[in-house]
């Protein structure tokens, strides 16, 4: 299937949805960004969707169980209320499973119990009425330490009020917080008490859904020590890299949140396309856990970076960004020669970002810098920036939520681009 197919196979918007749009949120903008992009992306019959907050958001579920029939529609910080909403557009489409995972933020922003419970039931009456044939399952809260004994008390009448609700038919409780609770309390699970799950314990979760699904899980945890200090989400988001099946062969998206907020695997639906990316990652961390890629050979990398350094130094030079990105590429040119490296473009910012002013100027030296290096290095370069930008060199405001991040439009853009000729084809 072609990325054209893909996307002009887009949803039907069929029925009107019957709850209206939440009006608060954690962080609205994310909601957005990733909402936007599931609008736009299609869910067939044979899909498996994985619906709901912070644990399904961060699976890469496809590359737990080698199959891309199965969709990530996470969304961190979902309460009931938000997944309440999205399910209309899922559940039309008539997908083969649906898993819920939604309640944790419910309880910790002190929604009363009684109306989480409700919301749960209707997510999944909807579910069953625009899919009577869709099996549908909820996957109960797992606390996590740290949390009151109030929080803790609303946690188990939840579980166990839904148990009950579930005993109606119309779908399945699969109890997560009886695989996950135990390493969670004792860190092996996670580092932070359980607001990120490590490789080992997306091992358990996928371990502890893979009847449900149908097939066997391929992640396993294989962690190794960090070389330098990072924050709890980068070393999560290594982990889970490093639990994968080996991807040799295939094309790598290296990168920021650019990379890891895009649904890559669904605009190339061919199974060579993985997702490498970081939120919040700079050049240097991208470097840094460049073995856990080196290994797997892979037959291209696409590359996009730079913007967290200068957005975390206000002053930092594009010379000193060029200088990172230089052992970057020098490090993939030696260690993976017979890889072809594609580098893109830094994307300038939106004047409504609150980090707009002096940024572009940098992003526009810097990827002098990097259009000149092709040549001495090997690589291809790509410009991205132009292709998303307005005449006035900023990013263009129909392709951003927030002046930083993409919208679908923008994704669709630029994935338009990287499907030309045979970028995306990993035998040649």
């Amino acid at each position: 299937m072609t990325l054209m197919s893909v996307v002009l196979a887009g949803c039907s918007k069929g029925s009107v949805n019957p709850y209206a749009k939440p009006e608060r949120f954690t962080n609205a903008n994310y909601f957005e960004e990733k909402n936007g992009m599931y609008e736009e992306m299609p869910v067939h019959a044979t899909s498996i969707v994985m619906v709901g907050d912070d644990y399904i958001d961060r699976g890469m579920w496809s590359e737990f169980f080698g199959d891309t029939a199965i969709k990530n529609r996470g969304i961190t910080y979902d309460a009931s209320e938000q997944v309440l909403y999205r399910i209309h557009n899922i559940a039309a489409q008539k997908p083969a499973k649906i898993f819920v995972s939604v309640g944790w933020n419910d309880v910790f922003n002190q929604v009363p119990k009684e109306t989480i419970v409700e919301n749960i039931e209707k997510i999944f009456k909807q579910i069953h009425k625009l899919s009577p044939a869709t099996k549908s399952y909820w996957m109960n809260i797992v606390s996590s330490n740290g949390v009151t004994e109030e929080m803790t008390a609303v946690i188990d009448y939840v579980n166990q009020a839904v148990e009950q609700l579930s005993q109606k038919g119309k779908f399945e409780v699969i109890d997560i917080q009886a695989a996950l609770l135990a390493g969670i309390r004792n860190n092996t699970y996670s580092w932070d008490g359980g607001t990120y799950l490590n490789g080992a314990g997306y091992e358990a979760l996928a371990a502890s859904i893979e009847t449900q699904v149908g097939k066997p899980h391929l992640n396993h945890a294989n962690d190794r020590e960090y070389p330098l200090q990072v924050s709890d989400y980068y070393k999560h988001r290594v982990s889970v890299f490093r639990s994968l099946p080996e991807t040799e062969g295939k094309i790598v998206m290296l990168g920021n949140s650019l990379n890891n907020n895009a649904l890559w695997e669904e605009l190339f639906p061919m199974g060579y396309l993985i997702n490498r990316g970081i939120s919040g990652d700079v050049v240097d961390g991208v470097c840094q856990r460049l073995d856990e890629i080196i290994p797997d050979k892979p037959a291209k990398i696409f590359v996009i970076t730079g913007t967290n350094d200068f957005i975390n130094n206000p002053e930092k030079p594009a010379i000193e960004v060029w200088n990172s990105y230089e052992k970057l590429i020098q490090t993939i040119r030696t260690e993976l020669p017979d890889t072809k490296l594609y580098v893109q473009s830094t994307l300038p910012l939106n004047p409504k970002s609150k980090f707009y002013e002096g940024f572009n100027e940098r992003a526009m030296e810097l990827n002098k810098l990097l259009d000149a290096g092709k040549e001495r290095y090997g690589y291809f370069y790509l410009d991205i920036a132009s292709l998303l930008s307005d005449e006035n060199g900023d990013l263009a405001e129909i392709n951003t939520t927030d002046g930083i991040h993409l919208s679908a439009i923008g994704y669709f853009k630029w994935a338009a681009e990287l499907a030309k000729g045979t970028r995306m084809n990993p035998n040649f």
